[in-house]
Protein backbone atom coordinates (compact mmCIF):
# COMPACT_ATOMS: atom_id res chain seq x y z
CA UNK A 1 0.00 0.00 0.00
CA UNK A 2 2.89 2.31 0.72
CA UNK A 3 4.17 1.47 -2.36
CA UNK A 4 1.47 2.27 -4.44
CA UNK A 5 1.02 5.64 -2.87
CA UNK A 6 4.56 6.72 -3.20
CA UNK A 7 4.40 5.46 -6.85
CA UNK A 8 1.21 7.64 -7.43
CA UNK A 9 3.12 10.45 -5.76
CA UNK A 10 5.72 10.37 -7.56
CA UNK A 11 3.78 10.16 -10.78
CA UNK A 12 2.09 13.07 -9.64
CA UNK A 13 5.33 15.26 -9.17
CA UNK A 14 6.57 14.59 -12.43
CA UNK A 15 3.02 15.85 -14.18
CA UNK A 16 3.28 18.49 -12.02
CA UNK A 17 7.07 19.48 -12.91
CA UNK A 18 6.56 19.09 -16.58
CA UNK A 19 3.90 21.19 -16.62
CA UNK A 20 6.02 23.95 -14.64
CA UNK A 21 8.27 24.73 -17.81
CA UNK A 22 8.15 27.57 -19.99
CA UNK A 23 9.86 28.72 -23.20
CA UNK A 24 9.60 32.11 -24.03
CA UNK A 25 10.89 32.51 -27.83
CA UNK A 26 11.70 36.18 -28.74
CA UNK A 27 11.62 36.81 -32.78
CA UNK A 28 14.08 40.28 -32.73
CA UNK A 29 13.02 43.31 -34.34
CA UNK A 30 9.52 43.61 -36.12
CA UNK A 31 7.32 46.54 -37.58
CA UNK A 32 8.88 49.38 -38.59
CA UNK A 33 12.30 48.20 -37.40
CA UNK A 34 13.25 46.08 -39.99
CA UNK A 35 16.85 44.84 -38.03
CA UNK A 36 19.58 44.04 -40.90
CA UNK A 37 18.91 43.88 -44.72
CA UNK A 38 20.49 41.16 -46.45
CA UNK A 39 23.16 42.65 -48.93
CA UNK A 40 21.82 40.64 -52.21
CA UNK A 41 18.29 39.70 -51.74
CA UNK A 42 17.23 42.31 -49.48
CA UNK A 43 15.64 39.78 -46.91
CA UNK A 44 14.45 42.06 -43.94
CA UNK A 45 15.95 40.25 -40.42
CA UNK A 46 12.49 41.02 -38.70
CA UNK A 47 10.83 38.54 -41.21
CA UNK A 48 13.09 36.18 -41.09
CA UNK A 49 13.71 35.83 -37.39
CA UNK A 50 9.92 35.61 -37.26
CA UNK A 51 9.15 32.85 -39.40
CA UNK A 52 11.89 30.85 -37.60
CA UNK A 53 10.74 31.58 -33.95
CA UNK A 54 7.07 30.62 -35.23
CA UNK A 55 8.50 27.13 -36.46
CA UNK A 56 10.75 26.59 -33.42
CA UNK A 57 7.35 27.33 -30.86
CA UNK A 58 5.52 24.79 -33.36
CA UNK A 59 8.28 22.13 -33.07
CA UNK A 60 8.37 22.39 -29.51
CA UNK A 61 4.71 22.49 -28.46
CA UNK A 62 4.21 19.55 -30.62
CA UNK A 63 7.31 17.41 -29.35
CA UNK A 64 6.25 18.40 -25.46
CA UNK A 65 2.44 19.54 -25.54
CA UNK A 66 3.38 19.82 -21.43
CA UNK A 67 6.11 22.70 -22.42
CA UNK A 68 4.30 26.10 -21.99
CA UNK A 69 5.91 28.09 -25.24
CA UNK A 70 5.48 31.88 -25.17
CA UNK A 71 6.16 34.09 -28.73
CA UNK A 72 6.86 37.69 -27.51
CA UNK A 73 5.44 38.48 -30.86
CA UNK A 74 3.96 36.44 -33.40
CA UNK A 75 3.14 38.78 -36.35
CA UNK A 76 5.15 41.90 -37.82
CA UNK A 77 4.79 44.38 -34.66
CA UNK A 78 7.50 46.50 -33.14
CA UNK A 79 7.97 45.43 -29.15
CA UNK A 80 10.47 47.74 -27.02
CA UNK A 81 13.03 45.52 -25.23
CA UNK A 82 11.85 45.94 -21.75
CA UNK A 83 8.62 44.96 -23.26
CA UNK A 84 9.89 41.89 -24.58
CA UNK A 85 12.06 41.23 -20.89
CA UNK A 86 8.72 41.72 -19.10
CA UNK A 87 6.85 39.31 -21.13
CA UNK A 88 9.27 36.67 -19.42
CA UNK A 89 9.36 38.15 -16.37
CA UNK A 90 5.27 37.55 -16.34
CA UNK A 91 5.54 33.81 -16.71
CA UNK A 92 5.53 32.30 -13.13
CA UNK A 93 6.64 29.55 -14.31
CA UNK A 94 9.90 28.33 -11.54
CA UNK A 95 11.52 26.65 -14.83
CA UNK A 96 11.98 29.40 -18.01
CA UNK A 97 14.42 29.49 -20.76
CA UNK A 98 14.43 32.55 -23.04
CA UNK A 99 15.81 32.56 -26.81
CA UNK A 100 15.64 35.66 -28.25
CA UNK A 101 16.64 35.19 -32.32
CA UNK A 102 18.69 37.48 -34.22
CA UNK A 103 20.68 37.54 -37.68
CA UNK A 104 23.60 39.79 -38.01
CA UNK A 105 25.36 42.05 -40.17
CA UNK A 106 28.68 43.75 -40.47
CA UNK A 107 30.32 45.64 -42.49
CA UNK A 108 33.09 43.41 -43.68
CA UNK A 109 31.10 41.28 -46.52
CA UNK A 110 33.22 37.80 -45.62
CA UNK A 111 31.86 37.84 -42.27
CA UNK A 112 29.63 34.41 -42.00
CA UNK A 113 28.57 32.04 -39.34
CA UNK A 114 26.53 31.39 -36.46
CA UNK A 115 27.22 32.65 -32.92
CA UNK A 116 25.29 32.21 -29.94
CA UNK A 117 25.22 34.78 -26.74
CA UNK A 118 24.48 35.29 -23.15
CA UNK A 119 24.87 37.97 -21.10
CA UNK A 120 28.20 38.76 -19.51
CA UNK A 121 31.28 41.48 -20.08
CA UNK A 122 34.06 38.69 -20.85
CA UNK A 123 35.62 40.50 -24.18
CA UNK A 124 33.16 43.38 -23.61
CA UNK A 125 35.14 45.35 -26.36
CA UNK A 126 34.81 42.32 -28.66
CA UNK A 127 31.66 41.86 -28.99
CA UNK A 128 30.53 45.76 -28.37
CA UNK A 129 29.50 46.34 -31.96
CA UNK A 130 26.57 43.21 -31.74
CA UNK A 131 25.39 44.67 -28.53
CA UNK A 132 25.21 48.17 -29.67
CA UNK A 133 23.48 47.31 -32.84
CA UNK A 134 20.96 45.15 -31.51
CA UNK A 135 20.51 47.30 -28.45
CA UNK A 136 19.95 50.34 -30.74
CA UNK A 137 15.98 50.06 -31.24
CA UNK A 138 15.60 51.86 -27.89
CA UNK A 139 16.37 54.78 -30.35
CA UNK A 140 13.04 54.07 -31.84
CA UNK A 141 10.89 54.14 -28.81
CA UNK A 142 8.72 56.90 -27.41
CA UNK A 143 9.29 56.15 -23.35
CA UNK A 144 12.95 56.18 -22.54
CA UNK A 145 12.57 56.00 -19.18
CA UNK A 146 12.40 52.26 -18.27
CA UNK A 147 15.96 52.08 -19.56
CA UNK A 148 16.87 53.64 -16.36
CA UNK A 149 19.77 55.76 -17.90
CA UNK A 150 20.63 53.30 -19.91
CA UNK A 151 21.76 55.43 -23.15
CA UNK A 152 23.39 52.25 -25.26
CA UNK A 153 27.16 54.02 -25.03
CA UNK A 154 30.09 52.78 -24.45
CA UNK A 155 30.11 54.15 -20.53
CA UNK A 156 26.57 52.37 -19.88
CA UNK A 157 27.93 49.36 -21.23
CA UNK A 158 30.52 49.41 -18.02
CA UNK A 159 27.56 49.78 -16.02
CA UNK A 160 26.61 46.88 -16.70
CA UNK A 161 26.39 44.43 -13.05
CA UNK A 162 26.73 40.79 -14.03
CA UNK A 163 25.88 40.41 -10.04
CA UNK A 164 22.23 41.27 -11.23
CA UNK A 165 22.15 37.65 -13.20
CA UNK A 166 22.13 34.25 -11.52
CA UNK A 167 21.44 32.32 -14.79
CA UNK A 168 25.24 31.92 -16.11
CA UNK A 169 25.76 28.57 -15.62
CA UNK A 170 22.53 27.37 -17.53
CA UNK A 171 22.43 30.09 -20.10
CA UNK A 172 25.91 28.81 -20.76
CA UNK A 173 24.99 25.07 -21.31
CA UNK A 174 21.98 25.94 -23.07
CA UNK A 175 24.28 28.40 -25.60
CA UNK A 176 26.64 25.38 -25.76
CA UNK A 177 23.87 23.03 -26.51
CA UNK A 178 23.07 25.41 -29.50
CA UNK A 179 26.40 26.26 -31.32
CA UNK A 180 27.48 22.41 -30.87
CA UNK A 181 24.42 21.73 -33.25
CA UNK A 182 25.07 24.67 -35.66
CA UNK A 183 28.24 23.49 -35.96
CA UNK A 184 28.08 19.60 -35.53
CA UNK A 185 25.09 19.14 -37.53
CA UNK A 186 24.69 22.21 -39.88
CA UNK A 187 28.70 22.71 -40.73
CA UNK A 188 28.39 26.22 -40.09
CA UNK A 189 31.16 28.59 -39.36
CA UNK A 190 31.36 28.62 -35.61
CA UNK A 191 31.53 32.42 -33.94
CA UNK A 192 31.62 30.66 -30.83
CA UNK A 193 29.51 30.85 -27.19
CA UNK A 194 29.84 34.61 -26.36
CA UNK A 195 29.41 37.17 -23.46
CA UNK A 196 27.36 40.80 -24.35
CA UNK A 197 25.47 42.88 -22.94
CA UNK A 198 22.00 43.01 -24.35
CA UNK A 199 19.30 44.36 -22.51
CA UNK A 200 16.79 41.42 -23.29
CA UNK A 201 19.12 39.08 -21.22
CA UNK A 202 19.55 41.46 -18.58
CA UNK A 203 16.62 42.15 -17.50
CA UNK A 204 14.97 38.56 -18.44
CA UNK A 205 14.66 36.81 -14.92
CA UNK A 206 15.98 33.47 -16.32
CA UNK A 207 18.73 31.53 -18.39
CA UNK A 208 18.59 33.29 -21.83
CA UNK A 209 20.33 33.27 -24.88
CA UNK A 210 20.82 35.84 -28.43
CA UNK A 211 21.03 33.46 -31.02
CA UNK A 212 22.70 35.78 -34.20
CA UNK A 213 21.64 32.65 -36.60
CA UNK A 214 24.14 33.74 -39.74
CA UNK A 215 25.12 37.03 -41.39
CA UNK A 216 22.70 38.99 -44.10
CA UNK A 217 25.45 41.20 -45.42
CA UNK A 218 26.99 38.04 -46.53
CA UNK A 219 26.16 37.24 -49.62
CA UNK A 220 25.84 33.85 -49.68
CA UNK A 221 24.79 33.13 -46.15
CA UNK A 222 21.85 35.63 -47.14
CA UNK A 223 20.78 33.02 -50.26
CA UNK A 224 21.08 29.89 -47.32
CA UNK A 225 19.14 31.80 -44.81
CA UNK A 226 16.33 32.54 -46.83
CA UNK A 227 16.03 29.33 -48.43
CA UNK A 228 13.95 26.68 -47.13
CA UNK A 229 16.61 24.56 -46.37
CA UNK A 230 18.34 27.01 -44.16
CA UNK A 231 15.29 27.90 -42.38
CA UNK A 232 14.40 24.51 -41.47
CA UNK A 233 18.46 23.45 -40.42
CA UNK A 234 18.49 26.55 -37.97
CA UNK A 235 15.19 25.74 -36.27
CA UNK A 236 16.03 21.70 -36.55
CA UNK A 237 19.53 22.95 -34.26
CA UNK A 238 17.92 25.48 -31.85
CA UNK A 239 15.46 22.82 -31.35
CA UNK A 240 17.66 19.83 -30.94
CA UNK A 241 19.36 21.83 -28.31
CA UNK A 242 16.27 22.50 -26.39
CA UNK A 243 15.50 18.56 -26.37
CA UNK A 244 18.62 18.11 -24.44
CA UNK A 245 18.40 20.94 -22.23
CA UNK A 246 14.56 20.03 -21.57
CA UNK A 247 15.54 16.32 -21.11
CA UNK A 248 18.24 17.11 -19.14
CA UNK A 249 15.94 19.47 -16.70
CA UNK A 250 13.56 16.35 -16.60
CA UNK A 251 16.33 14.09 -15.17
CA UNK A 252 17.67 16.83 -12.77
CA UNK A 253 14.27 17.37 -11.42
CA UNK A 254 13.64 13.83 -10.67
CA UNK A 255 16.87 13.07 -9.38
CA UNK A 256 16.76 16.04 -7.14
CA UNK A 257 13.45 14.95 -5.84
Amino acid sequence: MIKRVFKIFTLLFLVLTLQSFTVVIDAGHGGHDAGAIGLKMGIKEKDLNLAVAQRLAENIRTKYPEVKVVLTRSTDVFLPLQQRADIVNKCKDADKLFISIHTNAAENRNACGAETFILGTDRMEDNLDVAMRENSVMKLEEDLTVYQGFDNSIESYIMFELMQHGYMENSMIFAEKVQNEFVGSLQRANRGVRQAAFWVLLQSACPGVLVEMGFLSNAEEEKWLASEAGKTGIVKGIFTAFEKYYEENKINEYENF
